[in-house]
Order: structure tokens, then sequence, then C-alpha cells
């Protein structure tokens, strides 16, 4: 799963905005590749995300030439050493369901997890469709929905897979202060994932300050067992 770039055709998933109006009728999915360091992330020229803005003209986005992992270490607030988090880079952000449960196969995190969820929108929207418990046993059945699901739509599912349990949405700088002020009281029993979308740092957000954003971030990346960030084509350049 995402061993090879493709190509999305349908009109379904990302690619069903405004796609009868729409010239171009296809999406890029690029493959998953690991880097070391960030210096190594490289931008692309297909389209991934295609629409057309409030003024009705039409945003081609264009953004990463691959979906990059990346083993990340952070100083720790303890005295228990480094700590290295694993970290997934993608465009569009409903990829990220995918790789919250190829995390749960792989031990980083397990069900009933607590998602600390940054973003200028909520993607809490129903896709109606979910995986069968059975079909959770299966990646290959994973990686198929996600193709399924759009931006808009993949956290309900999550929770409705038991992955997700507890969620908190941080779209506002009182959400953000009050998440802030309960740091010390992360239950440390559950896993924990950070989901974070660039467009957070969008310029209609500038009126949250921008160094308490940061500071935040850099607290939960502490905290978090598996951080997940969305470049957010066409929500923020």
């Amino acid at each position: 799963m995402y061993s090879e770039p493709f190509y999305i055709t349908e009109a379904f998933w990302n690619n069903a905005f405004s796609y009868n109006k729409r010239p171009n009728k296809k999406l890029f999915v690029p493959s998953l590749t690991k880097i070391n360091n960030l210096d190594d992330i490289k931008f692309w020229d297909k389209i991934v995300f295609e629409d057309y803005d409030f003024n009705w003209n039409l945003q081609s986005c264009c953004w990463l030439e691959n979906f990059y992992e990346i083993d990340y270490l952070v100083d720790p607030e303890s005295s228990s050493g480094w700590q290295k988090k694993k970290i997934y880079l993608v465009d569009n952000h409903n990829h990220v369901y995918f790789f919250w449960h190829k995390s749960r196969f792989e031990w980083i995190i397990w069900n009933n997890s607590t998602l600390y969820h940054i973003d200028e929108h909520t993607d809490l929207r129903d896709p109606w469709i979910y995986l069968e418990q059975e079909e959770l046993k299966n990646l290959k059945r994973i990686f198929e929905y996600t193709n399924y699901v759009d931006v808009w739509n993949y956290i309900i599912p999550a929770i409705h897979d038991w992955l997700v349990k507890e969620m908190h949405q941080i779209r506002s700088e009182s959400e953000l202060n009050e998440v802030k002020s309960k740091l010390e009281e992360i239950n440390s029993s559950s896993s924990i994932i950070l989901n974070l979308d660039l467009d957070f740092f969008q310029p209609k957000l500038d009126y949250i300050d921008y160094n308490l954003k940061k500071e935040l971030i850099q607290k939960l990346t502490k905290k978090a067992d598996l951080i997940t960030i969305s470049t957010s084509p066409f929500f923020i350049n």
C-alpha cells in the first residue's frame, strides 16, 4: 500500500469535488518513502487536489512528490532519554486514516487512542459507509477504504473502528488554551495521536498567536505516540 503512485480517476473520494465541471478528471496519489531529514522533502507538479474557490476560480493544487515517513528524535520532558517519534506527512488529510491503522498494526498505537486534532476544520462529516470489524484486520482493505473517504470525513470512521475513543478539537484560541491548561493531566494509559493540519497556520487564523500555536504543538509532540501532518492543498498556500 502506497508502494507505487497512482491516480484517482473516478468521481469519488477527493476527486468527487466539482468532478463534472473540472476539465481534469484525475488526482495524483504519491507513494510513501522514508526519509531521515526534513530537507529531503520534495515538491511535485502533479495535481493532488482540485476544486473551485468561493469566487469560482479553479484551484489546481500540486504538492508533495511523496508521502513521507519520518523517525524523529524528541527531547524528553523527563530523564527517560531521547524518544523516537513516528511522523507521517501527507497532502490530503484523509490519508492519515490509513497510517493510523498501519501504526496500530505495528503496535505504535492501539485501540481507544486519544486524538488531538489541530486544524482549521473539524473533518467530522459522516461518510455513512464503514468497514466491518473483520475488514479492520486487513490492511489492504483499509487502504482501499481510505481512498473512499475524503478530507472532510475520515475521523468519524476512526471513532467507529474503536481506534479513537477521545478527541480534542483545537481550532480556536480558547480550545488551544484549554488543552494547554490540561497537558499535565494527559493520561498515558492510552496512546496519543497528534494530528496537525498546516491550514491552522493560514493567514485568517493569525489572530491566534503564532508562538502559542508553536508552544502547544511542541508540547504535544513530546506526549504523542504518533504524529500525522497534512499539508492541506487548496486550504493553505
